[in-house]
């Protein structure tokens, strides 16, 4: 289980993060969590396209810090 900061998909600003935890290396990637500020898992009230943004914006992490 690997966690990165990603961009809080219910913060229309664009300001808050939450911490994800995901398992699997790309294009396989498993979210777990997505724990908010408050300390909330809000993964289930995530839609289909907000958990993609987020496996986008960790895939695209990884890619980048690879080796």
């Amino acid at each position: 289980m690997i966690g990165h900061l990603c961009l809080d998909p219910h913060d229309p600003y664009a300001q808050a993060e939450v911490l994800v935890m995901f398992d699997g290396d790309p294009p396989a990637i498993q979210l777990l969590s997505a724990i908010d500020q408050e300390g909330d898992d809000i993964l289930t009230d995530l839609t289909q396209q907000q958990r993609s943004d987020l496996i986008q914006e960790i895939t695209i992490f990884l890619r980048l810090h690879s080796g």
